[in-house]
C-alpha cells in the first residue's frame, strides 16, 4: 500500500495497538493516553519479558445457574440443597461426585459435565465458589445496614456484567476500561516488544474485559473472514486503496486510515495463520467449541510462526444462561456444551504444547436465586466458576461454599448468595500469575483490591490457586 502515512515509521507498540481496531470504530479513542499506565511503563524494560502466558476468559452470558453446576456433596448439605431448590433440584444418582484434593470434602458436578467431572479429578480443572462483585468485604449484617458500600446494579445483568469485565464495581460510570485490557498496557512492552500480530484476540466480538482505551479487542469472531468483499469486489478494493492512498489535512483523519490499513493488513496475517495452522485434537461443532479452536489455533501460531507474542488474553462467550423460566433443560444443554468445548481445548493445549502457559477461567453476570419462580430462577448475586489450565492447583474447590439453606448469613433473599469471595480477588490471583506485580501495578489493574488484598504480599487472595 502506497499511503504515505501507512509507510511512516510507527512504533511497534502503536501498530499493536491499532491492530485491534476496525474501520467501523472511532480511532478517536486511541489517541487518548492512559497517563496512569504509563507511568508504570518506565519500570518494564522493553522486551524483558520472554515465557508465554496465554488468558482465556470464557464469558457465560444472561447469569449461569452455578449452584446446580456446582453442587453440595453428601448428608445435610445435600438436603438443603433439595429443600431450597425444589423443582429445580437435581437427582443425586445422576449427579457426578467428586472430592476435593486437598480438604476432602465432596461435591457434585451437574449431570452434564462428565467432562469437567474428569478434568477435576485429572488435576486439570478447579472451581472458585460463590464469587460475585464486592467493593468492599461485606456481611449480611453490614448490607442491611447499610453500613458498607455496595456494587452499583445488583441483579442487572448490563452492570453486573461491566463490573466483572473491568473489576470496578463502585461506580456506574467508572472506567471504561477493562481489566484485562490495563494489565497487557502495563506488559505489552516488556513481553510483546517484538510481537507481529494482535495480543488481545476475541472469538466473540467486542467486549470490554480487553479493551485499555488505547487499544481494544481484535475480532475474529466466526473467523476471519473481513477481507472476503474486499478481495472478491475489485471495484470496493480500488475505493478503499485509493482512501488509503490519499494525504489528509487533520491529524484523525490520517490516523482513521492508518488504522484501516493496520486493520487489512493485521487481518490477511491472521486470516494466513487460521488457513495454515492445523490442531489434530477433535473440537465440537458448538458456538464455544468454534471458538476455543480459534484460540488454540492462535496460541499454536506463536511457536509455529514465531508471531513473538509472550503475553496474550482472549474472550469467548456463551450465552442463553438468563432462563427465568426455561427450567432444567435448556441449561443442561449449556452446560453440557460447555463442559464439552472445554475438555476439546485441554486436550488441544497439551496437543501444541501450552497446557502448563495457558489458564482458562469462566465468568458470569452473576449467580440465580437458588429458589424456583416456577419454571426457572430470577437474578443473584455470587456464583461459582471454573479455571483451568496447567498452571492452576487442579482438583480443588477454592473460597467458602456456601451454606444453600435459606435464611443463613449468606442469604440475602430468596436464596441469593452473598459472595464470599470477591471478583477482585479472583482477578487479582489470575493477573498475579500472568505476571502483575503485587504493587501500585496491580492496583491499576484492579483499583479496589487493597480492600482485600495487602500490597506486597506474595500469597494471593484465592490461597493456593497456583501453589
Amino acid at each position: 500500500m502506497k499511503n504515505s502515512f501507512f509507510n511512516k515509521t510507527v512504533s511497534r507498540r502503536s501498530f499493536l495497538q491499532d491492530c485491534g481496531k476496525m474501520t467501523s470504530i472511532g480511532a478517536l479513542s486511541s489517541i487518548i493516553s492512559l497517563k496512569m499506565v504509563n507511568q508504570v511503563f518506565a519500570a518494564r524494560p522493553s522486551g524483558s519479558i520472554t515465557d508465554y502466558k496465554g488468558l482465556v476468559c470464557i464469558f457465560f452470558h444472561g447469569g449461569n445457574d452455578s449452584f446446580n453446576m456446582l453442587t453440595p456433596g453428601l448428608g445435610s448439605a445435600w438436603d438443603n440443597y433439595v429443600a431450597t431448590r425444589g423443582n429445580l433440584a437435581l437427582p443425586q444418582a445422576e449427579m457426578h461426585r467428586i472430592v476435593d484434593s486437598v480438604s476432602g470434602q465432596d461435591y457434585h458436578v451437574h449431570r452434564r459435565m462428565e467432562g469437567v467431572k474428569n478434568l477435576f479429578d485429572d488435576g486439570d480443572l478447579s472451581f472458585v465458589a460463590n464469587v460475585g462483585t464486592l467493593v468492599e468485604p461485606t456481611t449480611l449484617s453490614q448490607m442491611q445496614n447499610s453500613s458498607v458500600k455496595l456494587p452499583y446494579g445488583l441483579y442487572s445483568h448490563n452492570d453486573q456484567q461491566k463490573q466483572w469485565q473491568t473489576s470496578i464495581s463502585d461506580t456506574r460510570s467508572g472506567s471504561v476500561t477493562g481489566w484485562g485490557g490495563r494489565m497487557l498496557e502495563i506488559l505489552n512492552d516488556a513481553a510483546n516488544n517484538n510481537a507481529t500480530a494482535a495480543v488481545n484476540l476475541s472469538p466473540s466480538g467486542s467486549n470490554l474485559f480487553q479493551d485499555s482505551g488505547s487499544s481494544i479487542p481484535f475480532s475474529i469472531k466466526g473467523g476471519v473472514n473481513s477481507l472476503d468483499l474486499y478481495k472478491s469486489n475489485s471495484s470496493i478494493k480500488d475505493a478503499v486503496d485509493s482512501d488509503l492512498e490519499k494525504a489528509y489535512s487533520t491529524v484523525l483523519q490520517n490516523h482513521h486510515e492508518h488504522v484501516r490499513a493496520r486493520s487489512i493488513e493485521q487481518t490477511e496475517l491472521l486470516e494466513t495463520i487460521a488457513d495454515n495452522t492445523d490442531i489434530a485434537t477433535p473440537f465440537p461443532n458448538t458456538y464455544l467449541g468454534k471458538q476455543l479452536r480459534q484460540v488454540a489455533i492462535y496460541i499454536k501460531a506463536q511457536g509455529v510462526d514465531g508471531l513473538n507474542a509472550n503475553r496474550q488474553t482472549f474472550f469467548c462467550s456463551q450465552g442463553g444462561f438468563d432462563l427465568h423460566g426455561e427450567g432444567l433443560d435448556a441449561h443442561n444443554n449449556l452446560l453440557q456444551s460447555v463442559s464439552d468445548a472445554l475438555v476439546a481445548f485441554n486436550a488441544a493445549l497439551k496437543e501444541i504444547g501450552y497446557h502448563d502457559k495457558v489458564v482458562t477461567y469462566t465468568a458470569s453476570d452473576f449467580g440465580r436465586s437458588l429458589t424456583t419462580n416456577g419454571g426457572g430462577t430470577d437474578h443473584g448475586w455470587g456464583g461459582n466458576q471454573i479455571v483451568m489450565g496447567g498452571p492452576v492447583s487442579g482438583g480443588q474447590v477454592f473460597g467458602d461454599y456456601p451454606t444453600l439453606a435459606l435464611g443463613t448469613m449468606t442469604d440475602t433473599g430468596r436464596g441469593r448468595q452473598l459472595p464470599t469471595t470477591s471478583v477482585d480477588e479472583l482477578h487479582a490471583s489470575l493477573a498475579y500469575w500472568y505476571g502483575i506485580e503485587n504493587n501500585n501495578e496491580m492496583e491499576l489493574v484492579v483499583p479496589n483490591i487493597r480492600n482485600f488484598w495487602t500490597s506486597g504480599s506474595t500469597q494471593t487472595p484465592i490461597a493456593g490457586m497456583f501453589g
